[in-house]
């Protein structure tokens, strides 16, 4: 399967800025780096980009490197913004599948625990004990499929978490041993 050149210039672009602590490298910055910086870039970042961004970003592409002037700046940063774009959709098409999987996970998980409820309400315990097992699981499915996916990103892992743990919890509940009748307290 043949890289989309976004992707390939995404990738590069993470290998250029990519150092062993995750902070940008950045080489020394050209002439027209730096003036079109200075030009762009206030304290405070008041045009939305501070100097110091604005040189990090540009210093890591070649490409603006060789500049001449602030119009070939401009090509490198819209380049640089379509590689971004390029590669937010990805993650957002990433998610979005991802989160449609939950979804199914979730909604099968809810008619088990109808189910549950319904055998619960019956005194039919080991039946309700065994869909509490089986929907359990189903928590962690969905965690693994966020992370597993290229995007790496898990906006549900608080509601992941909570729903594992109130389904294991009914599950320990409900294979609790049954009370003696026998020794039922009267009130």
């Amino acid at each position: 399967m043949a890289m989309h050149p976004q992707a390939a210039q995404l990738l590069a672009l993470i290998l250029l800025l990519s150092t062993g602590d995750g902070i940008l490298a950045v080489g020394t910055p050209s002439t027209i780096i730096t003036r079109t910086c200075a030009a762009v870039g206030r304290s405070g970042g008041q045009l939305g980009y501070e100097y110091d961004s604005c040189v990090g970003a540009l210093s890591a592409d070649p490409a603006a490197a060789a500049a001449k002037d602030a119009g070939q700046l401009a090509l490198v940063a819209t380049n640089l913004t379509v590689a971004n774009v390029t590669s937010t959709v990805l993650v957002l098409d990433d998610l979005v599948k991802n989160l449609r999987d939950c979804l199914r996970y979730y909604r099968d998980m809810n008619k088990t625990l109808d189910a549950a409820l319904g055998d619960l309400r019956a005194g039919r315990v080991e039946a309700a004990s065994n869909k509490l097992s089986d929907a359990s699981g189903v928590p962690d499915s969905c965690d693994i499929q966020l992370f597993e996916g290229s995007a790496k990103k898990n906006p549900m892992r608080k509601e992941n978490t909570d729903a594992d743990l109130l389904s294991r919890l009914a599950y320990a509940i409900a294979t609790l041993p049954a009370p003696d009748p026998r020794h039922r307290r009267q009130v």
